[in-house]
């Protein structure tokens, strides 16, 4: 018995068969997922992002002797990008990507019509460009340039559920994420739809993560080799999907899902869109477990950092597995005389970055504010400022999660991380000294795309319990050294932190 699970991310696209009761990833087919760049606007090739998909579904179908035995295929994709699509399945305007900022005069205009800490009521959402809801309304003012009643929106792991399958439904945790969701009746929200002037057409008709959407299409499923029979779904939120896959059932654990962008999740019981959350910047959802909230927060420049910063100071083709272990062999040096790196306290040089390459995550949130380097001097090495940015990654994470504990009240001694971090050692130990918390690197391969097709395999009735398939996950786990986290603390209270205020200050005052 086989599972298909899909993540459909900003960089990449994964399609994983997985098999039996403990959902081993036994196959991978994986893309970049096509993005059409013009200055600062961006959007998804969903074009050539759908040949891609049948390819790879293609070449799974050849792995597998009996075609029946795949049940299902489920979709989990990045939030806030879709579609608008009319009733033949036609798109309509661009796929905007989630970071992409174009939206702001549609924002101010949202502004207008409804204040912000309303709209927190309502969604649960720090009002932002980000959200579907923004893109929407610049399509309408921008392509359309009218009504947008005979079309729907689609998040993008929703749209190509409905390629599959011709049936249109939004799944509840991307939902969450269009700003036009009232997380409390789990309906999208009326209010807000009249404020905007927009008809209850516009959003489909909402189902569980996982749930069967319908059966794959005849001629899609003659075309790439698949049963007939095979069940389609919407797994959703990638950050949420993963989470299944990590293990993270209860509301005493913390996330930390890892990629392009950098995700921190908790699970909560009871929304929480009170004023002390707004305040900070919070984002709250419906989780893919649908009994369950979720906290969200996020850096949107994580493993973007990373890779900016390769491209930027390393032009002999080195690879970051190969930085990252000269960055270990290092680690040795540290408090040295004879060194220079961050946390020595007697050092004369102190590289700072502040990763807001694409604007910042809370408490400050927005999509106006720029990253900063302080101390580059002729001996700033690429190794040297390549630290630096791990750094930085780690600092910010902090001052997320040290909101987070605040805000919530809890403690969190320790936290599941999934995603690309996983394969850097480096990376992992500067967050555990950094945070001064056990991290737990999940083993898993391809964790949100192995969440998707649990969700789905649940949903259809072949699991019964998701505690089961989390024990037989394996953990590397990195434990905190104290002191190197008080080095870290100093270097995050006397430097860090004065610059980020510093910059924030600047930039609010424009």
């Amino acid at each position: 018995m086989y599972f298909i699970g899909i993540d459909i991310g900003t960089t990449n696209t994964k399609i994983c068969l997985f098999e039996g009761d403990e959902f081993e990833c036994v196959y991978k087919y994986s893309f970049k997922s096509p993005i059409i760049t013009n200055n600062d606007e961006s959007e998804f090739d969903v074009i050539k992002l759908w040949e891609n998909m049948k390819e790879g579904l293609k070449l799974i179908s050849k792995k597998v002797r009996d075609i029946t035995e795949i049940k299902s295929i489920s979709i989990a994709s990045v939030g806030e990008a879709g579609v608008l699509v009319d009733s033949y399945g036609n798109i309509f305007g661009p796929a905007i990507t989630w970071y992409d900022k174009r939206a702001n005069k549609q924002l101010e205009y949202i502004h207008s019509k409804i204040k912000k800490e309303e709209i927190y009521k309502i969604t649960g959402l720090p009002s932002h460009t980000n959200y579907s809801i923004n893109k929407i309304l610049w399509i309408k003012d921008n392509v359309k340039k009218g009504p947008i009643d005979n079309y729907k929106w689609l998040c993008i792991a929703e749209y190509f559920v409905f390629k599959l399958t011709s049936k249109i439904n939004s799944e509840f945790s991307l939902s969450s994420r269009t700003m036009m969701i009232d997380l409390e009746s789990r309906t999208w929200s009326k209010k807000l739809l009249g404020k905007l002037d927009l008809s209850s057409k516009l959003f489909a008709d909402l189902i569980s993560s996982g749930e069967p959407v319908g059966i794959i299409l005849n001629d899609i499923a003659d075309e790439i080799g698949f049963s007939r029979e095979t069940c389609v779904s919407i797994a959703g939120h990638d950050h949420m999907c993963g989470s299944v896959a990590a293990g993270l059932v209860d509301d005493n654990e913390i996330l930390n899902s890892t990629g392009t962008t950098e995700g921190i999740l908790i699970l909560q019981n009871k929304l929480n869109n009170t004023e002390k959350f707004f305040e900070k910047m919070l984002s709250n959802g419906i989780d893919v477990l649908e009994d369950k909230y979720t906290l969200f927060a996020s850096q949107p420049s994580a493993g973007y950092s990373v890779e900016w910063a390769m491209k930027s100071f390393f032009k002999n083709g080195e690879s970051i597995d190969k930085v990252s272990m000269e960055l270990i062999k290092e680690e040795s040096k540290i408090g040295s005389k004879d060194t220079n790196s961050n946390v020595d306290g007697s050092s004369s040089e102190k590289l700072i970055f502040i990763p807001h390459l694409r604007g910042s995550g809370p408490p400050n949130r927005s999509t106006a504010s720029r990253c900063l380097f302080y101390g580059l001097t002729e001996h700033s090495t690429p190794n040297k400022i390549m630290r630096s940015v791990f750094e930085g990654l780690c600092y910010e994470l902090r001052i997320i999660i040290d909101e987070i504990e605040k805000t919530t009240k809890r403690d969190f001694n320790r936290m599941k991380v999934i995603g690309s971090a996983c394969r850097n050692p480096f990376w992992l130990q500067l967050k555990a000294d950094i945070l001064n918390k056990e991290i737990l690197a999940c083993e898993i391969d391809e964790a949100v795309a192995k969440g998707a097709a649990i969700l789905s395999a649940h949903r259809m009735g072949y699991i019964s319990n998701l505690n089961k398939i989390s024990l037989l996950n394996k953990f590397e786990v990195y434990k905190p050294n104290l002191e190197n986290y008080e080095k870290y603390s100093k270097v995050f209270n006397e430097l860090y932190l004065p610059f980020y205020k510093f910059k924030i200050g600047i930039e609010n005052n424009k």
